[in-house]
């Protein structure tokens, strides 16, 4: 019996040390008509969705934040997000990046391991060859 309590309590300290490892950050950009946004990321799972108005909004969570670069920049042309994991310390975090997005913007994705959901968007889509 305190061997399974002591097994529960070590699983409960396990789970809250993974939430706190978790770096939780939330953007809103306003852009204009026709603007676009460019998105580098590795190793994340992505969900790319539309909403009304002019507004950008994405929800990134990095797991092992601490082991990761982002860099977010905006100017008049758009809207850009680079995500890359460092080197040793960042192979073991994923990223998750839920980001709506207005119709009239348009989409520059440069992908490596990563799972790309496309959440009620009208598109057309060209793919290169897979290296």
């Amino acid at each position: 019996m305190r061997l399974r309590d002591n097994l529960r309590k070590a699983l409960k300290l396990a789970g809250a040390a993974r939430e706190l490892a978790i770096d939780a950050r939330r953007y809103n950009w306003e852009v204009a008509s026709g603007a676009t946004f460019y998105l580098q990321a590795e190793y994340a799972d992505i969900r790319l969705a539309r909403q009304d108005g002019q507004e950008i909004s994405a929800k990134i969570e990095l797991v092992a934040g601490f082991g990761w670069q982002l860099a977010t920049e905006q100017d008049e042309a758009g809207v850009y997000v680079i995500a890359r994991r460092k080197p040793l310390v960042g192979s073991i975090g994923r990223g998750k990046f839920d980001i709506s997005l207005p119709a009239d913007v348009h989409i520059s994705l440069k992908l490596e391991h990563c799972l790309l959901c496309l959440d009620d968007l009208s598109a057309s889509l060209d793919f290169p060859n897979f290296p």
